[in-house]
């Protein structure tokens, strides 16, 4: 008795598929070793990395900030002072 679409599938068939899964299921397994996700340590090091050059951008823009502050308390003495020097 065959299936109603058509002829079973031999045993050869069978093991042939069965081959190709195996052989299929092997690569992806040394792929994933050789390539998978980092180590726990090599995570650390990039997070660490990354949160030293994000500290590195907040201390640049705190110092461009801080600059700019500078500047504004220099302009407002300068203002209050006026042309004569601030005597009176």
């Amino acid at each position: 008795m065959s299936a109603p679409g058509g002829p079973s599938p031999t045993r050869r068939t069978v093991l042939e598929g069965l081959g190709v899964a195996v052989v299929a299921g092997v690569a992806g397994f040394a792929w994933f070793t050789a390539t998978g996700p980092p180590s726990e340590d090599e995570r650390d090091r990039g997070e660490d990395e990354q949160e030293e050059q994000e500290d590195e951008r907040d201390d640049e823009q705190d110092e461009v900030e801080d600059q700019r502050e500078d500047q504004r308390d220099d302009d407002q003495d300068e203002d209050r002072s006026g042309p004569d020097g601030g005597s009176g």
